[in-house]
């Protein structure tokens, strides 16, 4: 501390101004306005004219600075030209906080409010970046022909998130499920990720999966479920109509079979008749003559 001091050119001894910063990082929402909060206390007699403050990113670019009663931009960095802004009606009240505008990916880091009003200090404070995820989309494979113990994938797609997601998958009981699952994360020319998790489960009856994106930076869970019901365990509709085609040609089938069997058994009693018919004849031939010859006598 006494070599900034004596850098700063102070030949009094040095006490560090309070700066306060918050404890945890920041986030900032891609695309959108975020605050670097920062606080000073003014001494007695403060006057803006004598403030000194300094903004800078972790590698020392100089992100923002104000000396001399006013903004001195010209050694600002170029990536944060025109994004930058102090609240300049609050500084005599010790607010120094910085105003970054359309945050990027690149102003993830930590960065450093400097600040000298007759002492010297300084605080850091982290900017966290952060893009939500797009709504999970599920598909299952296969996803025709299904009947209980087969083993199929459901898949979980979701994109354009920043950081890299955790992700969790449930049953339809709420139940997490740990095992068989494979999850991959590729970030885009952008910095963005797309998610993919699959989790490879055997069918029951009817059970309903759910994928939950977690983000750590905003603290959010996005969600979605699929169903696998009665619908998709259903008999297939071509294996129905072959069924009920071979069904009704066994139908036929008894019918002709009953049809013929009745036929040849009719035409056996006809014949058995006719046998029996034959076989009378004589009888009552030899009855008939002698029924003559007692006639005679």
């Amino acid at each position: 501390m006494d070599i900034l001091c004596v850098l700063i050119l102070f030949p009094a001894l040095c006490r560090a101004i309070e700066v306060r910063v918050p404890d945890l990082p920041v986030t900032g929402i891609l695309d959108e306005d975020v605050i670097l909060p920062c606080w000073f206390n003014p001494p007695a007699d403060f006057s803006v004219q004598d403030l000194s403050l300094f903004w800078k990113l972790t590698s020392l670019q100089q992100v923002h600075a104000f000396t001399l009663g006013q903004e001195q931009l010209e050694n600002q960095e170029q990536n944060f030209i025109n994004r930058t802004q102090l609240f300049l009606s609050k500084l005599p009240e010790g607010n120094m906080s910085l105003v970054l505008r359309k945050v990027r990916l690149s102003d993830e880091g930590t960065y450093t409010c400097f600040v000298n009003v007759g002492n010297f200090s300084s605080a850091a404070v982290s900017l966290q970046v952060a893009a939500s995820f797009t709504k999970p989309v599920l598909h299952l494979e296969p996803s025709e022909g299904l009947k209980p113990g087969d083993q199929v994938t459901v898949t979980c797609h979701t994109y354009r998130g920043y950081p890299e997601a955790e992700i969790l998958w449930q049953d339809g009981k709420g139940q997490n499920l740990t095992e068989n699952i494979t999850t991959s994360q590729v970030a885009n020319e952008e910095g963005l990720f797309h998610v993919q998790s699959s989790v490879h489960v055997i069918l029951e009856t009817s059970d309903t999966y759910t994928c939950l994106v977690y983000n750590p930076a905003l603290q959010v869970v996005t969600h979605a479920s699929l169903s696998v019901t009665g619908q998709h365990l259903a008999f297939p509709l071509v294996a129905l109509w072959v069924t009920v085609g071979l069904c009704v040609c066994l139908l036929g089938l008894l019918v002709a079979l009953g049809c013929v069997c009745r036929k040849h058994l009719k035409q056996t009693c006809e014949e058995e008749q006719e046998r029996e018919e034959a076989a009378m004849q004589p009888l009552k031939a030899s009855s008939a003559e002698g029924e003559d010859t007692s006639s005679l006598e």
